[in-house]
């Protein structure tokens, strides 16, 4: 099975939009699992949050997050979804890093994952 596919997953139940687009089949699995997990309050793809990272020849770039999601316990968890052959790679350890530094100065937390 491909792992990129785009699409549009109609009326979620914990985002507060009635549709949200997916990049790929890991990210339509994390959708369905967030909207089953009843741990989770709200769930959003379309947000506004960019982090910046600097890539292994010094260039600065931009990184989206692929999920923000506030459980009930209000923990508040920005979600990046992987690729299982991807996670090591140097351009993710760097977003992975600099995303963790700016969760911790907003009392956030950042998961890297993958999903079955």
């Amino acid at each position: 099975m491909a792992i990129s596919h785009r699409g549009i997953y109609e009326r979620p139940a914990k985002s507060p939009w009635s549709f949200e687009r997916y990049d790929s089949r890991l990210e339509q699995r994390m959708m369905l699992a967030l909207d089953d997990d009843p741990e989770v309050l709200h769930w959003v793809k379309r947000h506004d949050i960019t982090i910046p990272w600097i890539d292994e020849r010094g260039r600065q770039h931009r990184y989206h997050p692929d999920f923000l999601v506030e459980y009930t316990d209000g923990r508040k968890v920005l979600i990046e979804v992987k690729n299982p052959q991807l996670m090591e790679a140097p351009s993710v350890q760097r977003k992975r890093q600099a995303a963790e530094r700016w969760c911790r100065k907003r009392g956030m937390t950042y998961q890297m994952m993958t999903i079955e």
